[in-house]
């Protein structure tokens, strides 16, 4: 088993945060993980990516050009990354931010994931609906576990913080 993902959009968006938790959840029943964060020094509004590989054998190395599952969360990233975007795999398009252009190469899924996040009460729990997507099509990582890690890891943020991401990732999930 091999599933190379890319998760990019603007720095604010949460997309690393996403890829941390998908990666620590994923840590405990796959073996080999890696997690590797990549943005630009502006805090909200520049660029920001980062790739999770999941693995049943050692991973060479935690930085890829190829990928088996890309989640796009604005239209910046889109145009970045369509050279990129797996013709076998999926990727994953916030379709609030993002509009397909037809010559989009591979199959990718519509995810209104902002749209989703606002109707919860706060776009920037977006990210959590693309994850909860992912979860759903793409099942190397149990949701359960992705749960535990966002509540362990925001829990000292509060507890509607929690709630409100795990709406979110629920509400991703059935998107």
């Amino acid at each position: 088993m091999l599933e190379r993902i890319l998760i990019a959009g603007s720095g604010g968006q949460g997309v690393v945060l996403a890829g941390k938790l998908l990666a620590s959840a994923a840590a405990r029943d796959i073996p080999h993980v890696t997690f590797f964060p990549d943005y630009g020094a502006e805090v909200r509004g520049g660029t920001s990516k980062c790739q999770v590989t999941l693995s049943s054998h050692e991973i060479a190395s935690p930085v890829s050009d190829a990928f088996e599952t890309m989640l796009i969360m604005n239209s910046a990233s889109m145009d970045s990354f369509t050279d990129a975007m797996p013709a076998k795999g999926v990727t994953f398009l916030n379709s609030s931010l993002c509009t397909p252009p037809a010559d989009l190469p591979g199959p990718f899924i519509l995810v209104p994931a902002t749209e989703t996040a606002d109707g919860l009460g706060d776009v920037r729990s977006a990210n959590f609906v693309m994850l909860g997507a992912y979860l759903k099509h793409r099942p190397f990582v149990p949701a359960r576990a992705v749960e535990e890690v966002l509540r362990a890891a925001l829990s000292k943020k509060g507890n509607s913080l929690v709630d409100l991401n795990l709406k979110a990732l629920r509400a991703g999930m059935s998107a």
